[in-house]
């Protein structure tokens, strides 16, 4: 089945860093304006939302578990799996530009791989933002425990799912809007963290101790003794940068409610590898600076309890800050949690677009918003009181665990996924000039996520198998995901097989690359039109370049 060219020039063709395309006047009866009421996010949105679900309980309380394998061992596990989520978005890239629909990576799943993987890929990515959502909430305890220790964590999370229920349930726009603004304050507040981490190390603190990369000599750079250990202590750290590095499946994800998307998203894309080296890698390399990795505040290499930069303004003395910091971390938790709510509500929804789960979540309000998602989603961001009984570090490092393993379960799909896709485009006939964006090596980029995201998958749990190790808890949310995901592609299939389709995946010749292109094509259309008919501002054009 072949399409024709969206008449859409590559990026590469743009003048001034700036995307043009030969957009196509709208044939027929689709109409941009009632097609996409939903699409109340715009690129600044696009690339702040980005950065809120990079900036958490990840960067700055959850990475002293790995840190207490070693400084050195942190930076390189997260420096190796950085590396994976950079070839993420070099594909992802030339999907979501294309076809920027309600669902992302789940529809590209169902409509290039195979619905029962789509099927599958939904419910899981569902599961890990639901389980995000929860190992936020509970991280709010350990935060406020710098105040009141004796705090039910219950009250704590009441109040967190209170405030996502505000900004989630009523317009995407309200959301866009608390993100963004959050976010600046986020990007000072790590800013901040560093600006802290260079001064003091030079001796800008009460005690007047230069101690500069101290914690790196003594007690020194990993925690193992033997190439062994410290080996597995590079492992630890790369898991945890399974569970917290995030960002392409995001934009993804918001992809189908962003104004002009076709202009904005590749730009959104092209700033990963900048938010990765800010966040993730500097953030490692910080921690590093500001805590030994044997503090007795760290409890150990599988759970977490303070930010490491809180535990050096304790160490050094400095009064106030760190209560500031605590804040600032509590209002970064919300905003990751809020992110986490948007994906997964996005996510149920687009099963429910599919067939894929309950009609009635396909309801919306006047604005295009699914409240059914938004509120179901909420609900089972319940489960984090479960840290008022079992302790708050016990559950957070069986939802780090369970998270670790249903992203590994994305990534995988996503990169088959895409290089299905080109299988498919050629196949068909459709050359990659096709394409409104390109990433760099992406086919390379997919193949080196995919064999990447398998390894770690498969040895997440190796440690379990020693002698006297076995733990079920443990083993159960390390490769309960993977179960859960089997059990329901096996089930989609069966259903699939019952309706005559296809037993193995869609033919490359089959692969539907037309549904919703015409709507796309229409709305690049209209936004281009606007943006020639009115002259742009001096703020607006500023705008532009910084986002």
């Amino acid at each position: 089945m072949n399409v024709d060219s969206p008449n859409i020039v590559n990026e590469n063709n743009s003048s001034k860093g700036d995307l043009t395309y030969d957009a196509v006047a709208p044939v027929g009866d689709v109409s941009p304006i009632t097609s996409n009421a939903h699409r109340g996010l715009r690129m600044r949105h696009l690339q702040l939302i980005a950065i809120s679900g990079a900036i958490g309980s990840s960067i700055f309380v959850s990475i002293g578990g790995p840190l207490t394998e070693g400084p050195l061992a942190l930076l390189i596990g997260v420096s190796i799996w950085s590396t994976v989520i950079w070839a993420v978005s070099n594909f992802l890239v030339e999907l979501s530009t294309l076809l920027p629909v309600d669902g992302g990576f789940v529809t590209y799943a169902t409509r290039f791989l195979d619905p029962a993987l789509g099927f599958a890929l939904g419910w899981n990515y569902f599961i890990t933002q639901v389980a995000l959502i929860c190992n936020e909430l509970t991280a709010f305890n350990v935060l406020v425990e710098y105040w009141a220790p004796d705090l039910n964590p219950a009250v704590c999370i009441s109040a967190g799912l209170a405030g996502l229920l505000a900004v989630q349930v009523v317009n995407v726009r309200v959301y866009g809007e608390t993100e963004f603004w959050i976010s600046i304050f986020k990007i000072f507040m790590i800013i901040g963290a560093f600006l802290f981490t260079f001064i003091t190390m030079l001796g800008g603190n009460p005690l007047h101790d230069r101690y500069g990369f101290r914690f790196w000599r003594d007690p020194g750079l990993f925690a193992g003794e033997t190439a062994k250990d410290r080996a597995y202590g590079v492992w630890h750290a790369l898991q945890w940068g399974a569970y917290g590095i995030v960002g392409p499946d995001y934009i993804a994800l918001v992809a189908g409610e962003t104004k002009d998307p076709r202009r904005v998203l590749p730009k959104a894309y092209r700033s990963t590898i900048y938010r990765i080296l800010a966040f993730y890698v500097g953030g490692a390399l910080a921690a590093g600076i500001n805590a030994p990795y044997n503090d007795p505040d760290l409890l150990g290499a599988s759970k977490t309890t303070r930010s490491p930069y809180v535990i050096n303004m304790t160490r050094l003395g400095i009064p106030i800050l760190p209560s500031i910091l605590t804040a600032g971390l509590l209002l970064a938790l919300f905003s990751s949690a809020s992110s986490m709510a948007f994906a997964a509500s996005r996510t149920l929804y687009s099963l429910g677009l599919q067939h894929q789960a309950p009609r009635f979540v396909t309801r919306t309000n006047k604005y295009g918003l699914p409240y059914v998602c938004v509120l179901i989603t909420l609900s089972l961001s319940c489960l984090s009181y479960l840290a008022v009984s079992s302790g708050t570090s016990t559950v957070l490092s069986w939802l780090i665990n369970l998270t670790t393993a249903t992203q590994l379960v994305t990534w995988i799909v996503i990169a088959a996924t895409f290089l299905r896709f080109r299988i498919g485009m050629k196949a068909q006939g459709l050359g990659l000039d096709w394409l409104p964006a390109r990433g760099l090596f992406p086919r390379a980029c997919a193949w080196y996520t995919l064999v990447w995201s398998i390894f770690a998958l498969v040895f997440s749990g190796y440690s379990f198998f020693g002698p006297g190790e076995f733990d079920v808890p443990d083993f159960l949310f390390t490769y309960g995901a993977v179960f859960i995901f089997i059990a329901c592609f096996i089930g989609w299939k069966i259903k699939g097989i019952r309706h005559s389709r296809q037993l193995f995946g869609i033919p490359p010749t089959e692969m539907d690359f037309q549904t919703g292109l015409a709507e796309i094509e229409a709305l690049t259309y209209a936004a281009e039109e606007k943006r020639v008919g009115q002259p742009r501002s001096r703020l607006q054009r500023l705008n532009d370049k910084v986002f």
